[in-house]
């Protein structure tokens, strides 16, 4: 017998996928390719509240490396 058609199924529910994300850990390259990002975001006219935002990065990092 078929699914019945919208029938969630059991990825993203704790599948082993999510390990993965949870233990994430950024490169010193990602890290110096966001501050890049926030670099060109501040310079562009917006606040570092809202690049933290976008980027989810801490507040502090950006004020702490571009300031």
């Amino acid at each position: 017998m078929a699914k019945p058609r919208g029938y969630p199924d059991r990825r993203g529910m704790g599948a082993q996928s999510d390990l993965i994300s949870e233990t994430f850990v950024p490169s010193k390259q990602h890290r110096l390719e966001q501050l890049t990002r926030a670099k060109a975001l501040i310079a562009a006219g917006f606040s570092p509240e809202q690049v933290a935002t976008m980027l989810s990065l801490p507040v502090e990092c950006i004020s702490e490396k571009l300031g």
